[in-house]
């Protein structure tokens, strides 16, 4: 398990998934939990965070047992050797650093280890983030033990994008929605963990309405750089650039990136477009969102594409489609 999964279990569930964690408890104390669940959502609202607590309170031998409070003792063996990373009963399966899938031998392995009997309490927990990260092979290993798991088993896979799981794995699972939050929900949280609300705020923009997300831009050093590609993308919506000089200004930037920017933009700039009525030009944007969507789809299976080719071609094509008609 890797440190910045470790750490999660030492946090408390968001302020906007009390009730999908109170629904979880309930379950759990009628005997209901599902022995495959699925947290679906955009990456960044704190599903992470969510799988980790629930996988605390069953791993915790002093679970309060009031269904609106319960929550891991933080105190007892279980909970002690989970923050430690020690826990002989939770695998936590991500992608190994540097690499951007999961391959099939992990999952088999994690598979073995969900088939054992619970070593300290009542369940083994498998957690799988993000779910999508698996290779075709993996994800079709991981079907026979869906379908049927061990008795004492949990699996949960944390998923940013479902429709790139098989539809066979998806169905073998129960799923529960986590969007982001309403903007100023998100907002308070954030302002509590960042002393500066205006930074926060423009970091909750750029995030999406993501607030795990856009805490991880303010601390790891993101933010400017993801507000200059925005002002740079904005430039060419607003005529201020020419394609040229956006390419030019985006310089070395990540990709993905300036990818995940560009669609935020374009939404943005949507929006805009509808509301004047404008058909030759919102096709066009929902022709490049479709096309970008496709591009960072590769980008993150890892196709070598060819960035300054692509970046350049992005910028022509978004200078184009808000192109005032000749």
């Amino acid at each position: 398990m890797s440190t910045e999964a470790q750490g999660l279990f030492s946090s408390s569930v968001l302020p906007w998934q009390r009730a999908s964690f109170e629904h979880c408890v309930a379950m759990y104390k009628a005997n209901r939990l599902p022995h495959a669940l699925m947290l679906a959502g955009p990456n960044g609202c704190g599903k992470r965070v969510f799988a980790a607590t629930v996988a605390s309170v069953l791993l915790c031998k002093n679970a309060n047992d009031d269904a609106r409070d319960i929550a891991p003792c933080g105190s007892c063996d279980g909970c002690s050797l989970l923050q430690a990373g020690s826990h002989g009963d939770i695998r936590w399966l991500a992608p190994e650093e540097g690499k951007r899938a999961i391959g099939v031998e992990p999952v088999r392995d994690a598979i073995r280890f969900v088939q054992q009997t619970a070593g300290y309490g009542a369940y083994k927990v498998l957690v799988i983030a993000p779910a999508e990260a698996m290779t075709t092979a993996a994800a079709n290993a991981l079907l026979k033990t869906l379908e049927e798991p061990a008795g004492n088993s949990f699996i949960c896979l944390v998923c940013h994008r479902p429709n790139d799981l098989p539809a066979t794995v998806r169905s073998r699972c129960q799923t529960m929605a986590f969007p982001a939050p309403e903007f100023e929900a998100g907002l308070s949280w954030l302002q509590q963990e960042m002393p500066d609300s205006n930074r926060a705020s423009l970091a909750l923009e750029l995030a999406d309405g993501r607030p795990v997300e856009a805490l991880r831009l303010a601390t790891t050093g993101a933010l400017d750089e993801l507000a200059s590609i925005r002002q740079t993308l904005s430039g060419l919506v607003h005529q201020t650039h020419t394609a040229t000089t956006a390419a030019q200004l985006l310089g070395s930037a990540d990709l993905d990136t300036i990818l995940t920017v560009a669609a935020a933009v374009i939404e943005a700039t949507l929006k805009d477009t509808l509301s004047l009525n404008d058909p030759s030009r919102y096709r066009q944007l929902f022709c490049l969102r479709d096309d970008i969507g496709q591009w960072a789809s590769g980008v993150r299976r890892g196709v070598n594409l060819a960035r300054d080719g692509l970046v350049a071609h992005l910028c022509n094509r978004l200078f184009t489609a808000v192109s005032p008609p000749a």
